[in-house]
């Protein structure tokens, strides 16, 4: 996970996996000290301020204290769900840490997804001596899932998490389809994300809808310091099927990291 590259320094996934760590740790640290704090006040031990009673009261009521999602990512979960998808975000984490990097990246765990593709980019790189800023992803949808994943693709990383909203995914064609009856969302099989030298035909090739890739369900986010959007990460292709790409926009067909239960 964290071999240096041949100039000595961290490779870009081991960079990036450390950051992300620095901030689970954060989150954690903060979850348990307001927990304590918490218990303290409710036993009279110390005065129960506004904090911890906004906290007391999100607790009630099953959704997520501010106090943690102020250090945390950002997500819409109720409270019992959002508190098992922090387990199973960790212990990819920890997977990844101890055994080096899956063959497959669940792109819902991150806190920053945007990051995860920019080191992706940079290892490919610095592998072929290419410039970064003249690289970008082409994505294929896989006729496979998670746990039928063997192997590495042969450059770039396979990703997984996705789920398809505004639309349906036919898993025989590998296209996009109408949606169906009482099914809103449609678990994605693996997308390959390809690093390609852009060109000027880069992003609008025919029968493809650039589909918007986003990490909850709002679809609304502001621009952070790092210049990216905290809800926005970026587009991803998808084949238009029987449709044209003007179809799916006006389906607003786009792909989301976790659902909203």
């Amino acid at each position: 996970t964290f071999a240096t590259d041949a100039d000595g320094t961290v490779n870009s996934m081991g960079t990036f996996v450390s950051i992300e760590m620095g901030k689970f740790n954060k989150m954690l640290k903060q979850i348990s000290k307001s927990l304590v704090e918490l218990q303290r006040a409710i036993k009279g031990f110390v005065i129960m301020s506004s904090e911890l009673d906004a906290m007391y009261q999100a607790l009630m009521f099953q959704r997520v204290p501010d106090l943690w999602s102020s250090v945390g990512y950002l997500s819409q979960k109720p409270l019992g769900s959002w508190f098992k998808d922090l387990v199973a975000r960790i212990e990819f984490m920890e997977n990844w840490i101890a055994e080096g990097p899956p063959n497959a990246f669940w792109m819902s765990a991150f806190f920053f997804p945007q990051g995860f593709m920019t080191a992706a980019l940079q290892t490919y790189a610095r592998s072929t001596k290419i410039a970064i800023d003249t690289l970008d992803f082409r994505t294929e949808v896989q006729r496979l899932l998670q746990e039928e994943v063997i192997s590495k693709p042969i450059r770039g990383v396979y990703m997984y998490g996705a789920y398809l909203e505004g639309g349906a995914w036919d898993f025989t064609t590998g296209q996009l389809e109408e949606s169906k009856f009482g099914q809103p969302h449609v678990y994605m099989p693996i997308i390959w994300l390809d690093p390609v030298i852009k060109d000027e035909n880069y992003g609008s090739a025919a029968g493809m809808y650039n589909c918007p890739f986003y990490k909850v369900s709002s679809r609304a986010g502001t621009l952070s310091t790092t210049g990216h959007s905290t809800n926005f990460v970026r587009q991803l292709q998808l084949p238009t099927g029987s449709y044209s790409s003007e179809h799916w926009v006006r389906r607003s067909v786009a792909l989301l990291s976790q659902l909203d239960d």
